[in-house]
């Protein structure tokens, strides 16, 4: 299809020495039909300013809800390279690795278990399909 396809394909976590999850490993896996994926250095802004968006959840009160992040302007999304193969056949597939930078969340979370949904969009701007992550655990410091 020319919407990219994407699949959840796993989570870890990277601690400190102190045992508390700092960052987070993402891996989804993506194929796209006309391997429009990717973003020029050049594309800065809406709606080319992300092509991977990410909500980050949290568990409150039983309901999973998206986190609020003290400051508006930080959010968890990022920009995926130009991904498109030369040549005539211009499908793609492969996986996408995500490193989050839990400990910049560790202070707006009011519950240890998390999870997140993840989408992605090409540059003629179709979406993928969206993802959900099961739910984690994660280990921070008390009072944060």
């Amino acid at each position: 299809p020319l919407e990219p396809v994407i699949k959840y394909a796993g989570f870890m976590v990277d601690t400190t020495a102190q045992g508390y999850d700092s960052l987070g490993i993402v891996t989804i896996t993506y194929t796209d039909g006309d391997g429009d994926l990717g973003l020029d250095s050049t594309d800065t802004v809406e709606p080319y300013l992300y092509n991977y968006f990410f909500t980050f959840k949290e568990m409150k009160n039983g309901v999973l809800q998206p986190v609020e992040l003290p400051d508006p302007a930080f959010n968890f999304n990022a920009r995926i390279p130009i991904l498109t193969p030369t040549g005539k056949n211009k499908n793609i597939s492969g996986e996408i690795v995500r490193t989050l930078e839990l400990y910049q969340a560790w202070d707006a979370l009011s519950s240890d278990t998390i999870g997140f949904e993840i989408y992605i969009m090409d540059r003629a701007l179709h979406l993928s399909n969206i993802v959900e992550s099961p739910l984690y655990m994660i280990r921070r410091p008390a009072g944060k």
